[in-house]
């Protein structure tokens, strides 16, 4: 299963210079975009505490000359476009500004929904219709944005979020390889390229007939770069799903092993264990429950006390 919050993450922190230059121009040819410091982003909803959210990022930017001298800039991936967002975004500006006194450019991403390229959104609040307070943030929707006019962009993540675009004319074959094509040739670094091709693989998924089509175009039209790349992105997530599978599995096997000498302390301490508490034990998957509950077997005075 894809986490989709990581894949923008990560994707936004390697390409966070594209980004500014795609969603606000002008400001990005004021400040030095390429040179972004990502910083904690863990802040609570409310106060003096609460929920924990996890912004996804947010960096700290210098300008190229003039005041602000420090720019912080926060961008939010969200799914599906939601009413509530201004609001949200404010709180988090107001909360990044109450923790570094510095000016906060707001951006969110809108996988789905919101408005067609990049608006400017506005959160205004007042009273007995009077606004006393005007808050102002970038909304990037990529649904319903027009891949072309991104494919014709310089910046290779343009080309990567045009997979999550409207295709227009263009079958989903065509699509797919008119985003992968310009990537073969591009000056990228081998992670850089990998999370491009992971975005538009993820997202231009192809049916059989589709599929049909993609690889008769690759062949009449000699892509063998797109391939290899192609190639290389496969073996990397078939690499990336047997680390994956073997951690879990070293895991689980950690697991097992409390559990059975969990179960050895408990009948040593008192006796033959009823069903229900074998029961109870082999459905703990905590780790560290099932320590914790080691450490008290010696002290505990009956299996009721722990639990069990």
């Amino acid at each position: 299963m894809t986490d989709h919050d990581q894949l923008f993450k990560s994707l936004f922190q390697e390409f966070f210079g594209d980004l500014l230059r795609i969603v606000a121009p002008e400001l990005a040819a004021r400040l030095r975009v390429d040179q972004p410091e990502f910083l904690e982003s863990e802040l609570f909803t409310s106060f003096p505490e609460g929920r924990r959210r996890h912004l996804d990022v947010v960096a700290r930017v210098e300008s190229v000359e003039g005041e602000p001298e420090v720019v912080l800039v926060h961008v939010e991936v969200e799914r599906q476009a939601r009413k509530t967002m201004g609001l949200r975004l404010l709180d988090y500006a107001m909360q990044l500004w109450l923790k570094h006194h510095q000016p906060v450019l707001p951006i969110v991403v809108y996988l789905r929904g919101g408005k067609a390229d990049v608006t400017r959104e506005e959160v205004r609040l007042g009273l007995f219709g009077q606004s006393f307070f005007i808050f102002s943030y970038l909304a990037f929707g990529l649904s319903r944005s027009q891949a072309g006019a991104y494919l014709a962009r310089p910046e290779p993540l343009a080309w990567g979020l045009a997979g999550l675009m409207r295709r227009g004319k263009l079958s989903a074959a065509r699509h797919r390889l008119s985003c992968l094509e310009p990537m073969t040739t591009a000056e990228l670094t081998d992670k850089q390229r990998f999370l491009l091709v992971n975005l538009v693989e993820t997202y231009i998924q192809l049916d059989e007939a589709a599929q049909e089509e993609y690889e008769a175009l690759l062949a009449d039209q000699g892509h063998e770069e797109v391939v290899a790349m192609e190639m290389t992105w496969a073996g990397k997530i078939a690499h990336e799903a047997r680390e994956t599978a073997l951690q879990e599995g070293r895991e689980e096997g950690r697991e097992e092993g409390k559990r059975d000498l969990l179960l050895e302390q408990l009948e040593h301490r008192f006796g033959r264990l009823p069903k229900a508490t074998v029961n109870r034990v082999n459905a703990l998957t905590s780790s560290e429950e099932l320590s914790r509950l080691a450490a008290r077997v010696l002290d505990a005075p009956s299996l009721e006390d722990l639990g069990l």
